[in-house]
């Protein structure tokens, strides 16, 4: 089979933080599935309209000369729009090629994904195994996950069971980093002390249940510490790398095996450098220890709210001290503190984005993300915003991190914009925080990242406006429109 695996484009808008700090990471589930299917004989390439910075012509270029057989696409939320735009492209240029579309949002609305003519099949869950059996000609209703047109004119579009999750995560092969442009990667800015950098992941799943995630029905699964070693050094010997950004949604929750790792990594005198995602109830001065000699320079805790009761409300009730104590303990074992926070989850008033903020100044990260909440398909914070009337659009144009979709009756759009702009100027324009972030440069280059990154902070607001938000309201019926307005755009 020829196999073309297309990573869309990012919608990000001026406004959006993350318009001005993003990183560019190979696209892992991407290539996993890529690694998996060459192993079973495929002829896969792989092409990352983000890192490249390829136009829509040259895709179409693309897919025109090679005409694959099977198309396949990754899409979150932020990915889906210019994933029907390329499906219709390709079925323009290349009608006989097969598209597929995984990922988290195809998995969380797959009638909607397949309303679009242009898409052949959407598989739900882990990818790798369902891909290779739909492009080696298995029986299609013997595919665990995969959604379909099939032959029931009452019910056109068939859903086989979802397959159960891969157990062995060391049965795995490699992602095929060999089918991108390495040197085109590099993660945000803040979040790296050295380049060449790559992004890994040892476990799946999340022990959180938190509702605005989409790992919180994931099953939780690990590899090995030797498999990640053996990883690491196998990409230190090929692309040179010395950085590692771990993208675990809690790199912490098997701490046996982070040890393990933490003592691989020292014994094999491997130069390394790497951060890692946590929760503050999953880490000890012990651990953080090992985790500081073993290279690690950063990590990222999802603290959310200052409020107690909103942290109930999302499911993540971890006590406000527990944090301070966490945050304390990662910085007093020299390792930076990355703290996200979210404005305008269920619950919210004026007077908790007050507390959320100064609780912020309190803890002094190194390094503080502020968000507004957005109810991801697939999430339980979506579908309780969606039965009970709470959602403003379901344009996923507005699904970014930096507008508020949700309508909330505690506290108004415009209350949550306005806490959302104060955040970044109180948090990072402090002379006492410009100092200590004056003291941890680190030469040109780095004076140079940081100061896009206070550009972007400077220029930070919602990215659209009330005005515009209202035009474009979309009821929950209209969703078959969207799909196809992005098909047809």
């Amino acid at each position: 089979m020829n196999v073309l695996l297309i990573n869309p484009p990012w919608l990000t808008k001026n406004g959006n933080i993350w318009h001005g700090v993003k990183s560019t990471s190979p696209p892992l589930g991407l290539l996993y599935v890529a690694a998996y299917a060459e192993s079973r004989g495929a002829a896969v390439r792989v092409m990352d309209v983000n890192a490249e910075e390829l136009h829509f012509e040259n895709i179409e270029d693309e897919i025109a000369r090679t005409k694959p057989d099977f198309i396949g696409f990754t899409a979150v939320t932020a990915q889906i729009i210019n994933t029907h735009r390329i499906a219709a492209i390709a079925k323009s240029v290349s009608p006989k090629s097969r598209i597929v579309v995984g990922g988290v949002h195809a998995t969380a609305l797959p009638d909607d994904v397949m309303r679009d003519a242009n898409i052949d099949y959407v598989i739900r869950g882990e990818g790798e195994l369902a891909f290779c059996s739909l492009i080696n000609g298995e029986p299609l209703n013997t595919i665990g996950g995969l959604t379909y047109r099939g032959m029931n004119l009452l019910q056109p579009i068939e859903h086989n069971p979802l397959a159960e999750p891969i157990a062995d995560l060391d049965s795995l092969p490699t992602p095929a980093y060999h089918l991108t442009n390495f040197s085109l990667y590099r993660p945000a800015i803040g979040a790296y002390r050295r380049l060449p950098a790559v992004n890994m992941t040892m476990t799946r799943g999340c022990p959180g249940k938190c509702t605005f995630c989409n790992s919180a029905e994931t099953a939780l699964r690990t590899r090995s510490a030797e498999h990640v070693v053996d990883e690491i050094e196998r990409l230190q010997a090929r692309y040179h790398i010395r950085e590692v950004s771990f993208y675990d949604d809690t790199f912490t929750i098997y701490k046996q095996h982070v040890v393990r790792l933490c003592d691989l990594i020292v014994e094999r005198g491997l130069d390394l450098t790497w951060s890692c995602f946590a929760r503050t109830d999953c880490v000890s001065p012990s651990l953080l220890k090992k985790m500081r000699a073993a290279g690690c320079h950063q990590i990222l805790f999802g603290i959310e709210s200052a409020d107690e009761k909103i942290l109930e409300t999302i499911r993540k009730p971890i006590e406000l001290e527990q944090t301070r104590r966490a945050c304390r303990m990662v910085q007093e074992a020299g390792i930076d503190v990355r703290a996200a926070f979210m404005f305008g989850n269920p619950g919210e008033t004026i007077e908790s984005m007050r507390r959320t903020i100064d609780f912020a100044k309190e803890l002094d990260p190194d390094i503080a993300l502020f968000n507004i909440t957005t109810p991801y398909p697939g999430t339980q914070m979506f579908e309780w915003a969606r039965r009970n009337g709470h959602l403003r659009t379901l344009d996923w144009n507005y699904y970014d991190l930096a507008n508020q979709v949700l309508e909330l009756p505690t506290v108004s759009r415009d209350e949550v914009n306005q806490m959302y702009r104060t955040a970044y100027r109180e948090f990072y324009f402090r002379p006492r925080y410009l100092i200590k972030r004056l003291m941890k440069l680190r030469g040109l280059e780095d004076f140079k990242a940081n100061f896009r990154a206070f550009q972007s902070i400077l220029f930070t607001k919602s990215t659209v406006s009330q005005a515009e938000l209202d035009q474009h309201d979309t009821s929950l019926q209209d969703i078959p429109s969207i799909a196809a307005a992005a098909a047809c755009a």
